[in-house]
C-alpha cells in the first residue's frame, strides 16, 4: 500500500506543479518523501538494476527543483541531503549487518525485528475483512509504531552514527554552518535532469549557484574526461570546461581557504576536481581538497578529533591472491616504505597479508595502509572488496559489508592501488558503499583512488605524502605530495587520482 501510495503522491505532485499551484505540489511532495521514508529498506538485488532506487530518488529531486523554483535555497538543501540518507539506507537493503559492538548489534536487530512486524501488520491490516478485525490489527499497529519511535530514541541517544543506517536524519544548514570551522568551505552539489545545483557553505553564509549542467549531457562529459585521464590524453580544454561548469561561479571570490570540502553527487562522483583547471591554475595548486559522503558526515568527523594520536601503523601490501598475474611488486615495496616515517610499523605482505589477520588485529592501529587490488561491485556496493591473501577462515575479500562491523578506531585509512573499476558512470549515490562503511567503523579519513594510477608515480606520492602528513594536515598533506608529483609528472593521469573522504585535519 505504502509503494502505491508514494507514487500516486508523485504523480499528483508533479501534475500539480506542471499546472502552476505550487503550494499544493509542495504538500504532495512532503507526504510522498514521508511515505517513501516510512518504507522498508527491501531492495531485490534485480530492483537494484532496473532503476527501482532511482524512480524513489525522482520524488527528492522534484521537491528540490520546487524548492529553489520557491527560492527556498536552504529548505531544498535539507532535501537534497534527505535524498542522500534515503539512498544509503536502500544501498544497505535488506542485508543483514554484522557489528563488533554488542550495543550496536542488539539495537540494529531490534530494529530489524520491528520493522518486520509492522511491516506484517500492514498487510494483515490491508487485508482485514471486519471493522473489529481492522481495529483489531490498527491497535497492534500503533503500538508497534510507538515502540519504533521509542527505538529509534533511544539509538539516537547511545549510537547517533547507527541510526543513519535505519533512518533518514539529515541536518540542516544552520547546522552546517555551525560546525563547520573558519576558512572552511565546502561545496556540496546536486543534480537534477536539466541543471546542477552547488551550495557553496561557509561558517557565516552560504550561497546556492544553479549551474547549466544537464546530467546526462554532464555525465557524458565525465566518462570521456575520466578516459584521457587514465590514458595520458591532451586535456586541458576538457578540464577547463568543466571547471567553467562547475567551480568557476561557486569558487568566485573564495580567496585564500583552510581547505575547500567537496559533496559529490550521481557523476560527480567519478570526477576528479583537483584536475580542474581555470586555464592558469588546477584547483590543486590552490586548495587543499576533501570530499564527504554527505554533509551529515560532519557530526562524525569532528566528534572524533583525538588531540593524542595513536601512530601505530599497519601496512599492508601485495597480498598473495594465488594468481602471479595479479602480483603487485611495487605495492610491497610502497608497504615498506611507510615504515620510514613511523616508529612502529607492522608489515604484512604476500600470504602474511591475510583477510582473517586484518579483521582481527584493525582495531589495534591509528593509521592503515593497505595496497592491493579491489573490485567495484555497481549492482550492490555492499559487495565492493578489498583483495587480501585467503586462509583457511576467509576467503580473502573483504567486503564493504563486512567492514561497517569492524571497530576501526584509525586516524587514516590508505587504499593504494585499490583499482575500483567504477567504468560506467550511474546515477545516484551508489558508489559511496566502501567510503561509508570504513567512517562508519569509525575512520575518520580515507584516502583512496578514482582510477589505476602508475605504480611509480603512486609510490612518490605515498612516500611524500607520510613525510608531511608527519607535520601537517591531512588535505595539505595530500595537496603538497600531489604537487610533488605533478613537478615530476605534469599529466593529471598521474597525479591526480587519489582523493581524500572525511575529516581534513
Amino acid at each position: 500500500l505504502r509503494e502505491v501510495r508514494w507514487r500516486a503522491l508523485f504523480g499528483l505532485a508533479r501534475l500539480q506543479q506542471a499546472a502552476g499551484d505550487a503550494v499544493a505540489s509542495a504538500d504532495s511532495y512532503r507526504q510522498a518523501l514521508d511515505t517513501v521514508e516510512g518504507l522498508r529498506a527491501e531492495i531485490r538485488l534485480d530492483q537494484l538494476k532496473d532503476g527501482f532506487l532511482a524512480n524513489k530518488m525522482d520524488v527528492y529531486a522534484g521537491m528540490v527543483g520546487l524548492l529553489v523554483d520557491q527560492k527556498r535555497s536552504d529548505e531544498a538543501f535539507a532535501v537534497a541531503e534527505r535524498s542522500r540518507a534515503r539512498n544509503l539506507i536502500d544501498i544497505l537493503g535488506r542485508q543483514r549487518l554484522s557489528f563488533s559492538g554488542s550495543v550496536d548489534q542488539e539495537l540494529y536487530d531490534r530494529q530489524s525485528r520491528l520493522r518486520e512486524q509492522i511491516s506484517e501488520q500492514e498487510s494483515l491490516a490491508a487485508q482485514a475483512a471486519t471493522p473489529g478485525e481492522r481495529t483489531m490489527y490498527g491497535q497492534a499497529l500503533d503500538k508497534l509504531r510507538a515502540d519504533y519511535q521509542d527505538l529509534l530514541l533511544d539509538i539516537e541517544r547511545k549510537r547517533p552514527e547507527l541510526l543513519a543506517l535505519v533512518k533518514v536524519n539529515p541536518v540542516s544548514m544552520e547546522e552546517i554552518r555551525k560546525l563547520l570551522e573558519p576558512g572552511v568551505v565546502l561545496l556540496s552539489y546536486y543534480q537534477l535532469a536539466e541543471r546542477m545545483l552547488c551550495w557553496r557553505i561557509g561558517r557565516d553564509r552560504s550561497e546556492l549557484f544553479i549551474l547549466n549542467s544537464p546530467a546526462r549531457e554532464l555525465a557524458e562529459a565525465i566518462s570521456s574526461y575520466r578516459r584521457m585521464l587514465q590514458n595520458l590524453e591532451p586535456l586541458e580544454k576538457a578540464s577547463r570546461d568543466l571547471y567553467d561548469r562547475l567551480l568557476a561561479g561557486p569558487l568566485a571570490g573564495v580567496g585564500e581557504v583552510k581547505a575547500v570540502g567537496i559533496i559529490p553527487h550521481a557523476s560527480l562522483h567519478y570526477l576528479a576536481f583537483a584536475t580542474l583547471s581555470d586555464g592558469r591554475d588546477f584547483i590543486v595548486d590552490r586548495h587543499p581538497l576533501f570530499y564527504l559522503p554527505a554533509a551529515s558526515v560532519l557530526r562524525y568527523t569532528i566528534s572524533r578529533r583525538q588531540t593524542e594520536k595513536n601512530l601505530r601503523v599497519l601496512a599492508v601490501g601485495n597480498p598473495d591472491l594465488g594468481n602471479r598475474s595479479l602480483d603487485l611488486p611495487f605495492a610491497e615495496r610502497e608497504a615498506a616504505t611507510v615504515r620510514w616515517n613511523y616508529p612502529e610499523v607492522t608489515t604484512l605482505t604476500r600470504e602474511r597479508a591475510t583477510e582473517s589477520w586484518v579483521r582481527d588485529h584493525i582495531s589495534e592501529f591509528g593509521i592503515i595502509h593497505i595496497a592491493s587490488h579491489g573490485e567495484f561491485d555497481p549492482v550492490n556496493p555492499l559487495f565492493s572488496a578489498i583483495r587480501l591473501a585467503p586462509d583457511k577462515k576467509s576467503d580473502g575479500k573483504l567486503q564493504a559489508e563486512e567492514i561497517f562491523g569492524l571497530d576501526i578506531k584509525a586516524d587514516l585509512v590508505v587504499l593504494s592501488a585499490c583499482q575500483t573499476g567504477l567504468g560506467e558512470i550511474r546515477g545516484g549515490d551508489d558508489v559511496v558503499g566502501m567510503n561509508r562503511a570504513f567512517m562508519f567503523a569509525g575512520t575518520h579519513s580515507l584516502m583512496s583512488s578514482l582510477w589505476r594510477v602508475s605504480d611509480v608515480s603512486t609510490a612518490i606520492l605515498m612516500k611524500q605524502f607520510y613525510r608531511e602528513y608527519t607535520r601537517g594536515n591531512k588535505a595539505e598533506s595530500l595537496r603538497r605530495a600531489t604537487l610533488h608529483v605533478k613537478n615530476r609528472y605534469p599529466h593529471p593521469g598521474y597525479w591526480g587520482a587519489f582523493v581524500l573522504t572525511g575529516d581534513y585535519q
